[in-house]
């Protein structure tokens, strides 16, 4: 059995006035640290720690934005060799207690969290910051918890870009 759903996804650019790698830095600066979920995880729930204990520790690991990433994949080198003098870093970005209330409710919802973002500078030296917004990618599965939570992973990710960006 399959079935192919058709969604209409809303796709953010922002322009930002700040230098490719001040946007960057500010960008980390409101993540968490990078750190290895699945060895965070996986002992707490091999412990059988409760959910607040969970919660606790997870939450110790999270920024201010309320986000961390889990992964930074660096395009720039492949620009580079390519002849190219702009330079771009994807991020995947999240919060695993988020995700949580959102795959509680329907396990495929994991294929949207972690999300990404893609923060670039172009040929004529702009800074972007792009994404897809993450209430538009979740809203197919038309389920109101999932829809809740997807909001305000949104509000997170946008007030995580503005303020990297200065504005």
């Amino acid at each position: 059995m399959s079935h192919t759903t058709h969604i209409s996804i809303e796709h953010v650019v922002v322009a930002s006035k700040r230098p490719y790698q001040q946007v960057i830095d500010a960008l980390e600066a409101r993540l968490g640290p990078v750190v290895n979920w699945d060895e965070i995880l996986y002992p707490l729930m091999d412990a059988k720690v409760s959910w607040e204990q969970l919660t606790k520790e997870c939450e110790a690991h999270i920024g201010h934005s309320g986000l961390t990433f889990f992964y930074k994949v660096g395009h720039s080198p492949y620009l580079t060799v390519l002849g190219k003098s702009s330079r771009a870093t994807q991020y995947t970005i999240g919060n695993p207690l988020l995700a949580s209330y959102m795959t509680r409710h329907t396990p495929e919802a994991a294929l949207y969290a972690p999300f990404k973002l893609v923060v670039y500078q172009d040929e004529e030296d702009r800074t972007i910051v792009a994404y897809d917004n993450f209430a538009s990618l979740l809203a197919q599965y038309q389920n109101e918890e999932i829809n809740k939570t997807a909001q305000v992973v949104q509000q997170k990710l946008a007030a995580l870009v503005m303020e990297a960006i200065g504005e």
